[in-house]
């Protein structure tokens, strides 16, 4: 039995070792993505794999401690990305005398004359 145990163990040190990997592989993504969307996809993953690396540990160390400071941590990532969603598409939002004007319409007037003609 202390085989099994002691594999398992192996097991979990590799895969907290690998993802530690993942978290710097997503961190380099964080930092050089060119969009904005891959910004916060990485910042979304690097918290999930936090989280699922806290969880490990906390079943290596036997310490339960460690899985209500996961849940806590897996809430403020979730409104983390959520608050960083809401202001990227609150500061790119586009008008609609922007969009006329990307359609070509030189007339920075004509929505109101459309509304008053209706």
């Amino acid at each position: 039995m202390e085989t099994i145990d002691a594999a398992y163990r192996a097991l979990l040190w590799a895969s907290a070792i690998f993802l530690s990997l993942l978290l710097c592989a997503c961190l380099i993504r964080a930092i050089v993505g060119p969009r904005f969307t891959d910004r916060i996809v990485a910042i979304n993953l690097i918290c999930a794999k936090a989280v699922i690396l806290i969880v490990v540990l906390s079943y290596l160390r036997s310490d339960s401690s460690l899985l209500d400071i996961a849940v806590v941590y897996s809430m403020i990532s979730f409104l983390v990305v959520v608050v960083l969603s809401k202001c990227y598409t609150s500061l790119h939002q586009i008008s609609p005398y922007e969009l006329h004007a990307a359609q070509g319409d030189d007339d920075p007037d004509c929505l109101s004359k459309r509304e008053n003609a209706k």
